[in-house]
């Protein structure tokens, strides 16, 4: 049933793939989020695959959250062995080590004697701790604390001087295809891959998968990706702001406008933009977030984002569900009294450069000026729906499509709201059909004026249509 009340902006929940069990698939299943990223690991693959079953076997095949594989993240370091938080002041030297040496912090790490790199930067956390590496051995590592804090246990070590040339191996279609079948609707990819790279791993996907293939979103962790960002765009269907590698790579003060940038340029482009990183990050210990991070996620809000994400740590804290809770009431919040906010810090006019563009613009602006109660579109590949969403307009989206795959990735598209149709009728018959089932599964009643929307669809006809209409509901 289709919610005249739901939230507009999408909420993220992310899982490691060691945290997985099928309680959290549970749990999660009842929880108000609309998707949920999962941390590939091969090792964590059976793991996967079960959190993913359980899903389905909690809501339906065709109502379970739609997942998110990120084969772009992980992890160099993480400390270890700390019993209790640890303070440091600036200048005082700390010594860490991949075993138990006395007086040290021990660290997890895969590849330690690559980790560390003499006078290179190292963060503790995101950035809660910042150090200087003084001398690199065989068994430990001295480093200057140049910004004092907390250590806490299983807090991250990030040195991004080495952080690339440790990446792990490029996943493969291959590898991801069981995981795919099982239900993957969308791979967040490395932001370093190249056009080339890109656009060969979405032509096997779409070998292999045909329109089962998830959609590709593209990691933004760098300067180099941010600078390339316009000249990639079109060969992903969305972006993921890390902005907390953004912050590390870069100075943190650049980061609020480059993430505004980079929402406005997807806004235009019509790809979807996940905001990330230390939302409601406090509440990984505090039951209630800071002012700041309340502030944090409703300005993401009003710059346009689609969804915003909650990180591991948090969502896998002992207040993960609360801070679930308290997401979804501040997006609630924000988006019933920025009705009349202009979104984003600058408002460009939209790009009219094909027909697309200007069906949809002026069925959106049609939609405005008539008060309809939604625009209701026919969407194969989601596209239309994407289109429509992107002008981010005030106005409800009903995307109807055929494919259950469709209806799981346009979860994730800000302002849409999908409904199925078993069959594809023709274009004469389509209208009563859909007239028929929005009636029955949405909040829209007889008489609600609709703006119906189809563009270049051969399902619905016989030859492609581009259309909107004004349509009044019996």
């Amino acid at each position: 049933m289709i919610k005249q009340d739901n939230r507009r902006t999408k909420v993220v929940k992310s899982f490691e793939g060691k945290a997985l069990t099928a309680v959290d698939a549970g749990q999660v299943s009842r929880q108000d989020v609309d998707v949920i990223r999962l941390v590939y690991e091969s090792k964590s693959v059976p793991a996967i695959r079960e959190f993913i079953k359980t899903m389905e076997s909690t809501r339906g095949s065709t109502n379970r959250l739609p997942v998110m594989l990120d084969v772009a993240s992980w992890t160099q370091g993480i400390v270890a062995g700390l019993a209790q938080p640890r303070e440091v002041s600036f200048g005082e030297r700390v010594v860490l080590a991949p075993n138990n040496l006395a007086g040290a912090i021990n660290v997890k790490a895969a590849n330690w004697e690559r980790l560390f790199k003499a006078d290179a930067k190292v963060f503790i956390g995101a950035g809660n701790v910042a150090l200087r590496t003084l001398s690199v051995g065989p068994d430990k590592a001295e480093l200057e604390v140049t910004q004092g804090g907390t250590i806490y246990p299983e807090m991250d070590i990030i040195v991004p001087e080495t952080y690339r040339f440790q990446e792990r191996q490029q996943v493969t279609p291959e590898e991801l295809r069981p995981l795919i079948e099982d239900g993957v609707d969308y791979l967040i990819v490395p932001g370093h891959w190249n056009s080339e790279t890109l656009k060969e791993f979405a032509a096997r996907l779409r070998k292999d998968h045909g329109d089962h293939a998830p959609w590709i979103i593209l990691k933004v962790d760098s300067g180099d990706v941010y600078e390339r960002l316009s000249s990639v765009i079109q060969d992903v269907d969305g972006v993921l702001i890390s902005r907390r590698e953004l912050a590390l790579a870069l100075s943190p003060v650049n980061v609020p406008m480059i993430t505004k940038e980079i929402i406005q340029l997807c806004n235009e482009q019509a790809k979807v933009v996940l905001t990330a990183s230390e939302m409601l990050a406090s509440m990984r210990r505090n039951v209630t977030p800071t002012r700041a991070e309340v502030s944090d996620v409703a300005n993401a809000v009003i710059d346009g984002t689609d969804a915003v994400m909650l990180s591991e740590e948090v969502a896998n804290g002992r207040y993960g569900a609360k801070a679930v809770e308290v997401m979804s009431r501040i997006i609630t919040d924000i988006e019933a009294r920025a009705t009349n906010v202009q979104l984003n810090w600058v408002k460009r006019a939209p790009k009219v450069a094909n027909e697309m563009d200007a069906i949809a613009y002026h069925a959106l602006r049609t939609a405005e000026r008539i008060k309809a109660k939604a625009i209701v579109t026919i969407t194969k590949a989601g596209n239309t729906a994407r289109k429509l969403a992107s002008f981010r307009a005030p106005v409800p989206i009903i995307a109807v499509t055929f494919s259950p795959a469709v209806m799981q990735r346009l979860s994730l598209v800000r302002g849409v709201e999908c409904m199925l149709l078993d069959v594809a009728p023709n274009l004469d018959e389509v209208l009563p059909v859909v007239n028929d089932q929005l009636v029955r599964e949405s909040w829209l009643k007889p008489g609600d004026q609709v703006i119906f929307v189809a563009i270049s669809l051969s399902p619905v006809g016989r030859e492609s249509s581009n259309l909107f209409t004004v349509q009044t509901l019996s």
